[in-house]
């Protein structure tokens, strides 16, 4: 466990918040959706406890835990986390964090513990907070007892449709991503970039793809950079930036926090921004980029949770789509630009009316 300040003068606090923070320090997209999580977290109690797993002192930073939360580190504080829920006062918070959750084989007894917590919360007259969450490779008994955690939360949202289908409960919201900030970007004339940002697990596009992109960006009078938002994708970067004829920007030894700034910055100057990381397209989309993705076999998830903010036509599958629709896809236009603009606001919107109505309901659960 670890405080970052003591606590131990102070008189015991009447509330108490409970957030999961956990992810890894090199993916800049799951540090934004756990810092909208924390976001929506701080303020709601005196006292926040946050757990935040095996991750480094740059995730906190990454984060802005603030200085006076209980910071409960790697997996042996588990324990200690679920004493503290257990021993809380009346009416405490709970939010799950954001993101994917796997529910494949193996994961029944975690899902158990999640189900403990949410019980004892509800028995302390608290409240339950599911942030826009989806679901990966359902699989039993973990999904039955997820379903019924899910149930017994006040606040259960998902962030595409197929997964609130599986779920059987809650409601459908944007991505939390989607609240991380629309920015106002150059106008359309003055965007000179083509971006990419493409997985490193996965094979390499073709030679077509490859054709595509370039002879895009050439009638487009655009530049191609390949940037870094996951670490592990540096190296793919790199070797896009050499089959395209573009720029390469490597994330290298730069802090994660200016790595995110300095991104969001190229998004403000990209029209079209080329990517298999979903909120690599979030956070373009927030800047007035028009995202795409085209990759061989792309997964769905892009396209389930951008269609949940009304925006369809995001993703291809570059095995499938023809030369000639490659070429389609990649004009991007200031007609979608102004699209996308549009539903990425709605979504900020949508979210900050969701923030709302939690903070009121938990503030009417203790009146």
């Amino acid at each position: 466990m670890r405080r970052r300040n003591s606590l131990s003068s102070r008189a015991p606090r009447a509330t108490r918040t409970f957030v999961s923070l956990t992810g890894p320090a090199g993916n800049i997209g799951d540090a934004l959706i756990r810092r909208e999580t924390l976001a929506w977290s701080s303020g709601t109690s005196d006292e926040l406890v946050a757990y935040v797993g095996d991750a480094p002192d740059v995730w906190l930073t990454q984060l802005g835990l603030p200085n006076d939360a209980i910071v409960l580190r790697s997996k042996k504080s588990v324990p200690r986390w679920l004493w503290f829920i257990l021993t809380a006062p009346r009416h405490p918070v709970l939010v799950f964090e954001a993101g994917e959750i796997p529910l494949d084989r193996g994961n029944g007894l975690r899902e158990l513990v999640f189900l403990a917590e949410t019980i004892i919360v509800r028995l302390k007259r608290g409240v339950v907070v599911r942030p826009p969450r989806g679901i990966r490779a359902p699989s039993q008994p973990a999904l039955s007892i997820h379903r019924l955690a899910a149930r017994l939360s006040q606040v259960t949202l998902w962030r595409d449709a197929t997964t609130l289908a599986t779920a059987r409960t809650g409601r459908l919201a944007p991505d939390i991503g989607f609240s991380a900030g629309v920015r106002p970007g150059r106008a359309w004339n003055e965007r000179t970039e083509l971006l990419v940002s493409l997985r490193g697990t996965r094979p390499l596009p073709d030679a077509e793809w490859v054709r595509a992109v370039r002879e895009s960006a050439e009638r487009a009078g655009l530049s191609i950079r390949t940037v870094v938002q996951v670490r592990e994708d540096e190296d793919r970067a790199r070797e896009l930036a050499e089959l395209l004829g573009g720029e390469f920007e490597a994330w290298g030894q730069t802090d994660p926090l200016e790595q995110e700034e300095r991104l969001r910055q190229r998004y403000d100057a990209a029209r079209l921004v080329i990517s298999d990381r979903m909120h690599v397209l979030v956070l373009a989309a927030l800047s007035g980029a028009v995202p795409i993705e085209l990759v061989p076999q792309p997964t769905g998830k892009i396209t389930k949770a951008f269609a949940a903010i009304g925006l369809d036509g995001v993703s291809f599958d570059a095995t499938t789509t023809a030369p000639v629709r490659l070429r389609e896809v990649l004009d991007a236009t200031p007609e979608r630009a102004a699209e996308v603009a549009e539903r990425v606001r709605a979504a900020e919107a949508s979210l900050t009316g969701i923030q709302q109505q939690i903070r009121a309901g938990i503030r009417r659960t203790r009146a």
